[in-house]
Order: C-alpha cells, then structure tokens, then sequence
C-alpha cells in the first residue's frame, strides 16, 4: 500500500493560495516593524512577493500533480523569485520542506527538516529571527506527532501537529522582542518570525479546509487568514534578554550605508567540482568575506526525481563595496551561469515612484543604485523585457519609471499587461502600477536621468507628489548630447558634443570602459576642460571590459525652473 503524501495536492494549492492572501494584508504592518538586520521596511513585502511566485506556480501547474510535486514546484520558483533577506530565507525553508516531502517524511520532519535548511543557508545566525521561529515550530511539531501533545477531539491528525508548529512558531516570535537590541530598544516584534507565524497558520487553514482526507476545499471555505500578534508596543522584560555567552557580543544591525546584492547561480545537477551541499557552502564562504547578512539558498529539491534537471541557488548579502561584491559572482560565472543581478541601496526612501534600470556596467551600478535605482545588471545573462517588467511589478510602488535599451524596453508595457493577467487569472488582486518608460540608449542616459531626478527631488523637498517624474527624465534627455566611441576618438567626439550643446555646457561625463589607457583618458578630460571651461567633468568608470568611452554633455540649466515640473495631466503633458 502507497504511503500517503506529506501534504495533499488540494492542500498545497488552497495554502499557496491563502497564504498571499495573508500575507498581503499583513505585508504593510510587518513592513512598519522591520529593524533586524536593516531596518529597511520591507519584510513584509519580501515575503509576500516571494510566496506571490510560488503560489502562482503552483496555479499553472498539471492538474494531476501530487502534493510533492507542488511543493517542489513552488520551491523553485520561490528561490527564483525570492526577494529580500526574507524572502530568500523563507523560499530556503521551503524547498527543505519540499525535499522532505519528496522523501516522504512525516510532517514534523518536514519542519525540522525546512528549519534547518533555512537556518544553514544564512552565515551568521542570531536568535530572534524567522530562524527562531522555524526552530521552534519543527520543535513543537515534532513533540506533538510524539504524542506529547495533543490537538481538540476529533481533529485530524496532521492538523493537530501543523497547530503545534504554527503555536510554537507563535511563541518564538512573542519572545523575539527581548532577543535582539534593536527590537528591544524599537518595542517591537521580529517581522520575519510573525510573518512565518502567518505561513503556519495559512497551512493549518488549508488543512482544515482540505480535511484529512485532501478533499478539494468549498470555494470560500477557508476563512481569511489574519495576524493575530501585537507587533508593537512591547516592554520586554529582563527575563527576556537573551543569555549572551561570555566575551561573546549581540550582533549589530546592518548599515544602511550598503547597496544589497542578489544574484542566481544556475549550474547543471551532473556538473563537477563540488560534492553535494558544498556549492552553497562555498559561495556563502565568498560572500562572508565581502558583506553582512548573507544567505546561500537553493540546489535540487528532491534529488531522486526526474524534474530536478538542474539546480539553483539564490545569492543575497549587504555590502559596503558593491565592486568586491561583485567580484564574487564574477569568479562564479566561471563555474556556472549568473543571472537575475539585483543592485538596490539601503537607505533609499520609499516614495510614490520606483526607478527600475538595466545596464551592463558594474562598476556603475552602485552610482545607480545610491541616486535610488534598483539596478538589474547584466553581468553574465542580460536582463530580458520579461525580467524589467517582473522588477516593475515587485517595486511595490503606485509609480514606476523605468529606463533601458529600446530594444529591451520595446514591449514591457505588453509583459506588464501579461503579467497582471497572469495574477489575476491566478486569483490574485492584479495590481497596477502606472508605468513609464523612458529608452536610455547608453550608460550616460541612466546617469543623466538619476542625476536629475535627485536634483528635483532635493528641490521640491516633501511636494514630491507634484513632481513630473518622468517628464523631469526626458526633458534632461532632450537637452543631452551624447555618445559612445572608441578611446583613440573620444578627445574628437567631446569636441563635437560641446559644440552642439544647445547650451554653454555645465556638466561633461566621461564614461571609461575598464581597458581605455591611462593616456587615452586624460586626453579626453583635458579636451573637455579646454573645450567647456566652466563645466564639471565627471569621471565614472563602468567596469565593463573593452575600449570604449561613453560622453554625455549637458547644458548648464538649473532643472527646478523647468515647467515640466508641474503635473497638468499626470502623463507629464
């Protein structure tokens, strides 16, 4: 007789489904107690967009799938598009859950087998955390499916140990206020142990609603799925602080003077170099070197089945040096192929509008990113338009600029469209945004664009809902002259951008790719300053192999007096 699935096929698609939902209506509170590491206000939103694409997975899936299967299913694509700190953790937890479901191991072995996964995958842990929670959770499971705990009369089993799990969860994440100093001091709940809390508590309603035989739910049987903790307001006690062992020393927050880089790592199941478990080990290793809150996601989930074809790992850390950051998954592309490149700095305030770039040169990603892009770089596969409009979408903002090549950007109001669709054909809200794409042919475009883009919001301070932000974008465009040449030409080709410049020039940018000589270089610099006398000339290098220079020349004009400042119609008309 076949030994039945960990979770049932009815169940895992009625928890992906409950679980955004749940995650969504809690995203902006969890968000609002997010200080460890950063206190960067995204927990919230990192979980629920990492889930969104689980749960979506698991919606296009065959009909006929079995539960393990589904969960192997989202595991991957959570690891895909996991986002945050957060969201990686969670979509590690998940695919150690997958693997024990492929295994066929019972419910609180799943869980402690996703807690220790997830809790692996991060370099230093620290008590408080989804860590925490996870820990505590496969605890209480594991205790119950013993028989040391019990559940109400009547229910069925397997809804008796995730209760447990989601009690112990629970419990962990009350505690986590008197783990950790910043939670401490900010009296607060830590947003990843209750967001896990949700993701327990979406499962027990799948399972309640499924019943213990996996019947497919009643549409509108599983009762919304609400966060029923206190994230604010909490005085800890002493009792609460954590034991620090002697000499040892509680883990300071991140800074939010650091840019966060996430990348993919794609290597064939069968490639060489590595036993199994170490490829994670290792990259976690290089990146410990470079930053902080580093965690190393992923590989098959579920070895022995024929699905697993090729394993991925999903690469997050906060750096204060993007450029040995990167130096990381420069070093692995010559082990496998590095895609989905993600370059955001920490300390950029939300507003109304999220600027999405892509470029292919690393050294200015960080410049990039500090004016408040979020960067998808191409440093081995180059972005697509489907992967623009994925960063549009997952911006989280009501306005999103976004600036890239025309063949790139031709149709990302079309994936857009598609991608709204997808979610709402999947059962989700379908949010969104509105959208405006600007074509920056060349690296100096995306400088000029975030250069003026800062400068206007310096200007009109907290009326930045009066902004015209793209209209802001191209009407600096419009007044660049730009180009990009081989080195020997540069000094010639600068000459000419600052005769056309319709204006006596203020800025010249000087774009070197990393192989332009020394000679080469100051040649240009100086021909710049005897040709615009009163002129800044900016250096920036980009970090991409080959001898070329990009130019951009801009006429010396104050933006702020600018009329295309002024919303008339909201399209920037």
């Amino acid at each position: 007789m076949d030994q039945p699935e960990l979770l049932d096929a009815a169940v895992v698609r009625t928890w992906a489904h409950t679980v955004v939902e749940a995650l969504d209506a809690a995203r902006s509170e969890l968000d609002g107690v997010n200080v460890f590491p950063v206190a960067d206000g995204d927990t919230g939103t990192n979980m629920y967009l990492t889930l969104r694409e689980a749960a979506g997975a698991v919606h296009d899936a065959n009909a006929d799938d079995g539960g393990a299967k589904l969960l192997r299913v989202a595991a991957r694509a959570a690891l895909l598009g996991a986002r945050g700190n957060s969201g990686i953790i969670l979509s590690e937890w998940l695919r150690g859950f997958a693997v024990a479901a492929s295994r066929q191991d019972t419910l609180g072995l799943a869980l402690d087998v996703a807690a220790r996964s997830a809790r692996r995958a991060v370099a230093h842990p620290v008590p408080g955390t989804i860590l925490t929670a996870a820990d505590a959770a496969a605890a209480a499971a594991r205790h119950a499916e013993a028989g040391g705990m019990v559940g109400p009369l009547g229910a069925p089993r397997r809804l008796s140990v995730i209760d447990a799990a989601r009690r112990g969860a629970r419990e962990a994440a009350l505690r986590s206020v008197g783990s950790l100093a910043p939670l401490r001091a900010a009296g607060v709940l830590d947003a990843g142990a209750c967001g896990l809390v949700l993701v327990l508590a979406a499962l027990a309603a799948a399972q309640r609603a499924a019943g213990e035989r996996g019947a497919s739910p009643v549409p509108g049987s599983t009762a919304p799925v609400r966060l029923d903790l206190d994230l604010r307001g909490h005085d800890p006690d002493d009792d609460d602080a954590p034991v620090v062992p002697e000499g040892a020393t509680e883990p300071e927050p991140g800074s939010l003077d650091e840019v966060e880089l996430m990348f993919v790592l794609h290597r064939s199941a069968d490639a060489e170099g590595f036993v199994p478990g170490a490829v994670a080990d290792a990259l976690r290793a290089d990146l410990d070197q470079v930053g902080n809150s580093v965690v190393v996601v992923g590989g098959a989930a579920g070895e022995a089945h024929a699905d697993d074809v090729d394993s991925l790992w999903q690469a997050h850390v906060h750096a204060p040096d993007l450029d040995a950051a990167l130096a990381v998954p420069r070093r692995w592309s010559r082990r496998g192929a590095i895609s989905h490149v993600h370059v955001r700095h920490l300390a950029v305030p939300p507003t109304d509008w999220a600027v999405v770039v892509t470029t292919s040169a690393p050294a200015l990603a960080s410049e990039l990113a500090t004016g408040g892009a979020a960067v998808l770089l191409d440093l081995d596969t180059a972005p697509t338009t489907a992967d623009l409009a994925q960063a549009a979408l997952a911006a989280g903002t009501p306005n999103v600029l976004v600036l890239a090549p025309p063949d790139v950007l031709a149709d990302v109001d079309d994936a857009v469209a598609e991608l709204v669709a997808r979610d709402l054909a999947r059962g989700g809200p379908g949010a969104r945004p509105r959208l405006a794409a600007v074509p920056a042919p060349q690296d100096v475009h995306l400088v000029s664009a975030v250069s003026a883009l800062a400068g206007a919001l310096d200007a009109v301070g907290a009326d930045q809902g009066s902004l015209d932000v793209p209209g802001v974008v191209r009407s600096a465009h419009r007044r660049l002259r730009a180009d990009r040449v081989p080195s020997q030409s540069a000094a010639t080709a600068v000459a000419r951008l600052v005769h056309d410049c319709e204006d006596d020039p203020g800025i010249v940018a000087v774009l070197p790719d990393a192989d332009v000589g020394a000679s080469a270089l100051e040649e240009v610099v100086a021909r710049a300053g005897t040709c615009a006398p009163g002129a800044d000339v900016v250096v920036l290098a980009t970090g991409r192999p080959g001898d070329r220079i990009g130019l951009g020349v801009e006429p010396a004009e104050d933006v702020v007096d600018l009329p295309l400042l002024t919303v008339r119609d909201g399209e920037g008309r």
